[in-house]
């Protein structure tokens, strides 16, 4: 099914330049003298966290590099749950999981595309996210309009999505954000230049009364250090495209595994036991480092789907914690809580960054190679880096917090060398990406 999903890109692309004549689609071609029509085609709205603040980030930067010169526009699953990351004149275009109309129109209606989620081209998660990518780029080339990929991630992929890569990104300007990064793009036959992510200068003071509250509600005296625990399902994944399974669905009506629409998770009874046990060795060290150290746990689920397991990981844990859950709480709350711990373990890679903006000792938990290249891009080595595949995972956690506690000047003053090298690339992004829009 991933490959009809494809073809409709593909044939999606091949249209662009009939935008013109197409009924009901509004065509648009700068001029000079005219406000540029910017378009940031990510994936906002999924209550993930990262992609919602790397995007409001970007905004900000937009708008001071810019400012009305640019009128800027989101693409979002959920206006609601987005609009408080944006100001008013912020536009903001629905759309679904069924997005191919959706983009089609909104990148024909725009001067520029910018592709701003971060998981710009991988299989990882959903080969239909990296499509999603290649469709807004292969319009653009057809209408001869700039396509920006700005702090983006690019790994490995399956064969024929790299054909598609390759095929409909020719002509994307890549900014990437970490040299792991630009490897797999030029391994690709593409190029681009080195940048960072765009969510190292979110702001989220306004989350800061919220995020305290919740932090008391959920049991902390306001004394004890907090450490932070970020897990996610690494197991899951990737979501893929399924008529047999929805039809299955329909019959016996069993949704458990629906992500939505016609998508659904890669599961099996092993996948099972794998998750449960990575759920155990995050419990069993993180239990017993904050009983031995004197620390207060606290639980993050960065995207809603994180919510299973920071349930599970609690239930595990027992006795009474915060958690913040995105499902319920915004970017602002979420980061002014991970920058107001002393100790963070996470499997998601905006934590890390949100939280290394306050200068906070991580242990990485990886699945795949953003919070590789992210320890790569800190200098922080492989002694905070561990895989969810671990067979010793939780002793492993264990000796990694208890190495992080002792050393911690030392983490903090390399990771100040690290967010002022990542604050420095971003700054030149923004004078690149001015060379990059006709505005220059």
């Amino acid at each position: 099914m991933d490959r009809i999903v494809e073809l409709i890109v593909r044939a999606l692309s091949a249209l662009g330049a009939c935008a013109r004549v197409l009924p009901g689609v509004e065509y648009a071609r700068w001029q000079p003298g005219q406000k540029l029509k910017v378009l940031l085609a990510g994936y906002n709205g999924a209550r993930n966290t990262g992609s919602d603040v790397r995007v409001a980030a970007l905004a900000q930067q937009m708008r001071e590099r810019f400012g009305d010169a640019v009128e800027i526009s989101v693409m979002s699953l959920d206006v609601p749950s987005t609009a408080r990351y944006f100001d008013a004149d912020v536009r903001q275009i629905p759309f679904t999981t069924l997005f191919f109309g959706a983009l089609y129109r909104a990148c024909s209606e725009h001067h520029v595309v910018i592709l701003c989620e971060g998981s710009t081209l991988k299989s990882t998660f959903a080969n239909a996210l990296t499509l999603y990518n290649c469709e807004a780029a292969g319009v653009a080339r057809a209408q001869g309009k700039p396509c920006i990929a700005y702090g983006s991630e690019v790994g490995a992929m399956d064969p024929f999505l790299e054909r598609a890569a390759r095929d409909l990104c020719s002509d994307v300007r890549f900014c990437v954000r970490s040299r792991g990064s630009l490897a797999a793009l030029q391994g690709l036959g593409l190029d681009g230049v080195l940048g960072t992510d765009t969510a190292w200068t979110f702001d989220s003071a306004p989350g800061r009364d919220e995020a305290l509250a919740l932090l008391r509600a959920g049991g902390w005296d306001g004394e004890k250090p907090l450490l932070g625990i970020a897990p996610v399902n690494p197991f899951c994944w990737p979501v893929k495209p399924s008529v047999t399974r929805l039809v299955r669905s329909s019959i016996t009506g069993d949704w458990s595994q629906r992500y939505a629409r016609w998508y659904y998770f890669s599961w099996s009874e092993e996948r099972e036991r794998k998750f449960d046990r990575y759920l155990e060795a995050l419990a069993e060290a993180c239990s017993t480092f904050a009983a031995e150290r004197g620390f207060q746990p606290v639980i993050f689920g960065m995207e809603q789907l994180d919510a299973e397991a920071c349930e599970r990981l609690a239930a595990r844990m027992g006795g009474s914690m915060p958690v913040f859950l995105s499902r319920d709480v915004d970017g602002f709350v979420i980061a002014e809580a991970l920058r107001s711990l002393r100790l963070l373990v996470t499997s998601r890679y905006h934590a890390q960054v949100l939280a290394t903006a306050a200068l906070v000792p991580t242990v990485a938990v990886s699945m795949d190679e953003r919070l590789d290249n992210l320890a790569a891009e800190l200098g922080l080595g492989d002694d905070y880096l561990l895989h969810v595949g671990d067979a010793h995972l939780a002793e492993r956690v264990l000796l990694a917090l208890d190495d992080a506690h002792d050393a911690s000047p030392a983490i903090r003053a390399q990771l100040q060398a690290g967010l002022d090298a990542s604050l420095a690339r971003l700054d030149a992004m923004g004078d690149w990406l001015e060379t990059q829009l006709p505005l220059a």
